[in-house]
């Protein structure tokens, strides 16, 4: 339905992301990133809106990624627990809430390249045909 129910607050200043990390207590690589996305959604009550944003949200966190990767930029994410620093920072409405963010920069090693062995579990033990 193509609702768009989002808004991302790029940051990119390196006082602005150190104090971005304190949303989480694991945030430590928000603070050494290039570039941190916040992905601002409204608040409801409603679970079915919730569900759906957090769907559609999931998607958008997802093609932003890939985009990265095929840019040779590294990618992460982080959740963010002190919602209120995290809405004092970025001065998104009170209306909006911000979960998660997505933290993006060049690996030390250099910029990404294909995965030529890949640590992900067989096709055949993930998909199920039919039924499990």
């Amino acid at each position: 339905m193509n609702q768009q129910r989002w808004d991302f607050v790029v940051v990119t200043g390196r006082d602005r992301l150190r104090q971005l990390a304190k949303v989480w207590r694991g945030g430590r690589h928000v603070a050494d990133s290039a570039a941190t996305i916040a992905l601002v959604t409204p608040e409801t009550d409603d679970p079915d809106a919730r569900e759906s944003i957090g769907f559609d949200l999931g998607q958008a966190a997802m093609s932003m990624q890939v985009a990265a990767a095929d840019l040779g930029i590294g990618s992460g994410h982080s959740a963010v627990r002190d919602k209120d620093l995290c809405r004092r920072l970025l001065k998104y409405p009170k209306d909006r809430t911000c979960d998660y963010l997505i933290v993006l920069g060049y690996p030390a090693e250099g910029p990404l390249r294909p995965l030529e062995r890949h640590k992900r579990r067989p096709r055949e033990d993930v998909a199920h045909f039919g039924r499990w």
